[in-house]
């Protein structure tokens, strides 16, 4: 059962910075999720180096996505279920984003204790 899949090696600089970009971190606070340092980051989406596998696994769990999507094997949107209006939510501004979440939080937590919407 296997299946390939292309694989394009320059994908993978503009895919990292896309994803850091989209949640809003900086080349060092992405470092430091992924216990590397900024220079790393920075190396890694301008292609000046390529990282190794432990690195870009640890990469791909501090940017919350799959390694397939970091490097470009699959879309961001194809790798989760995730609702269209929560990836734009994504992309809005901090204060818009904590609303979103402490709505959502409520909402949760409500349908957790058995209240009915």
């Amino acid at each position: 059962m296997s299946s390939t899949t292309s694989y394009d090696a320059s994908l993978l600089g503009p895919n990292l910075k896309s994803l850091r970009e989209l949640r809003q971190l900086t080349q060092a606070e992405l470092g430091r999720r992924a216990g590397m340092g900024s220079a790393s980051v920075s190396h890694f989406e301008t292609g000046q180096r390529a990282p190794s596998l432990e690195s870009l696994v640890r990469l791909a769990d501090a940017l919350e996505v799959s390694v397939d999507v970091l490097l470009g094997r699959i879309a961001v949107e194809a790798s989760t279920q995730v609702d269209p209006v929560f990836l734009r939510a994504s992309r809005a501004s901090t204060a818009t984003r904590d609303t979103i979440r402490k709505v959502t939080e409520a909402l949760l937590a409500g349908m957790e204790s058995g209240d009915s919407a």
